[in-house]
């Protein structure tokens, strides 16, 4: 396949997970791909990976959080491959990690809601910023963000994780308002629950259960569905699409909130019934 042949995409976040399966359906597309995460040994190892699949790819590490580390992620990539045509601002941060968890709104932590913020927001919109002039001097470019479903509505956690992702809608809508007559594309993918390293590593079969509980197809998310639809977003084909917010969820968020109680009360009553009079 050739969807992105001659150009060049930069994705961060890409050692693993979402970012790892975008960089491989990228490379395999025709585009030269630059491999970025926070973990250096990650991202070569990843650009090795496309580059032994037949593959153009360089890895490096960058903190997203750091803005002298974005100029150089805008700046390498038009070194290395003499263009910039896609920015797959991918990477993120839960802050998990942290003593205080963003779990309780008593005790929200004004510090990591700014870290969140400086990853999930910062990291992209800033690095978006360097990107947009060598895209504006050839009139043409894509700017991908990863949202979130958890940016869509009200949450009894992740206090901070989905205010940054709707944070992270806003910019989005903005950035394809203020550049789309100039040929500059922004859109986000929004996932629900994907099987990501990460998210494995956390889940229980409980965890599992519950969250099939919330699908409605017969699995969860992998990392190539959100690639598959990044690879298209960042394509020719996608070229009347801007400022949008798609989502590749399973159907989680389609269902009106009863429509599991309407399941587990209503239809087990008509499952017997006889539909004839």
């Amino acid at each position: 396949m050739d969807r992105l042949l001659g150009k060049t995409a930069v994705i961060t976040g890409a050692g693993s997970g979402i970012g790892r399966a975008s960089a491989l359906k990228f490379a395999s597309e025709g585009a030269a791909v630059a491999v970025t995460d926070i973990v250096a040994e990650s991202a070569l190892a990843v650009a090795e990976e496309v580059r032994s699949a037949g593959g153009t790819a360089v890895g490096f590490r960058v903190d997203v959080a750091d803005d002298e580390a974005l100029k150089e992620l805008v700046d390498r990539p038009v070194r290395e491959f003499g263009r910039l045509d896609i920015r797959f601002n991918n990477a993120l941060t839960t802050a998990a990690g942290k003593k205080k968890r963003d779990v309780d709104f008593l005790e929200f932590d004004p510090a990591v809601f700014q870290e969140i913020v400086q990853v999930n927001v910062l990291g992209g919109v800033v690095a978006a910023k360097y990107a947009l002039p060598h895209m504006l001097e050839r009139g043409n470019g894509c700017i991908l963000f990863t949202s979130s479903t958890s940016s869509l509505g009200g949450d009894v956690a992740q206090f901070s994780y989905g205010a940054s992702k709707a944070m992270v809608n806003w910019y989005v809508q903005t950035i394809a308002t203020v550049y789309g007559k100039r040929g500059i594309r922004c859109n986000a993918v929004v996932p629900g629950v994907i099987e990501t390293p990460a998210m494995k590593a956390w889940a229980s079969p409980e965890m599992n259960a519950a969250f099939m509980a919330l699908q409605n197809v017969p699995r969860l998310g992998r990392p190539e569905d959100i690639a598959n639809l990044a690879c298209i977003l960042a394509s020719d084909e996608a070229e009347f699409m801007n400022g949008a917010l798609y989502k590749c969820d399973g159907g989680m968020t389609a269902p009106l909130p009863f429509a599991q109680l309407q399941r587990d009360f209503l239809l087990p009553r008509h499952a017997g019934a006889s539909t004839t009079s």
